[in-house]
């Protein structure tokens, strides 16, 4: 599966088809997108399906998950 439609597919399911476009460029964990559950339920199947590891228990790592884009990013470039 392409990390894109991976992490799309994901986030789509969060707040619909409809305002997906309107929170690329927001804070996901301030805004209340995905909260901590959804951190873990994304490392651990990221992990499963593209062999990546992020953490969820460090500060840097949960950043990742702030941003659309640098999670994105850290899916496409890999470990």
């Amino acid at each position: 599966m392409e990390a894109k439609k991976f992490l799309d597919d994901y986030l789509k399911s969060k707040v619909g088809k409809k305002d997906f476009k309107k929170i690329i460029k927001k804070n996901l964990i301030s805004e209340g997108i995905i909260d901590s559950l959804d951190i873990v339920f994304l490392s651990v199947n990221i992990k499963k399906k593209f062999d990546i590891t992020i953490k969820f228990n460090d500060e840097k790592s949960i950043q990742l998950f702030s941003s659309y884009e640098k999670l994105l990013n850290r899916i496409k470039n890999g470990k």
